[in-house]
């Protein structure tokens, strides 16, 4: 399984074969929590968990708990 990665100062998240190839390199050899690249100095880590996005058929909002007006 191809692992993700993002940029240290936070951004997109990219599989390891998207990365710069000096990048590359460097992620193939890393632990799971990040590296930095000694040919460029990038910083990558491994992006946080995804959170479930709530059903927006079930949760409510504010107005919908007033009733219908």
């Amino acid at each position: 399984m191809e692992r993700l990665w993002m940029a240290a100062m936070g951004g997109e998240a990219f599989y390891e074969r998207d990365l710069p190839g000096c990048c590359r390199r460097s992620a193939r050899s890393a632990r799971e929590e990040g590296f930095e690249c000694p040919a460029c100095g990038a910083m990558w880590q491994s992006p946080p968990p995804a959170e479930p996005e709530g059903c927006a058929f079930t949760a409510g909002g504010p107005e919908e708990s007033k009733g219908a007006a």
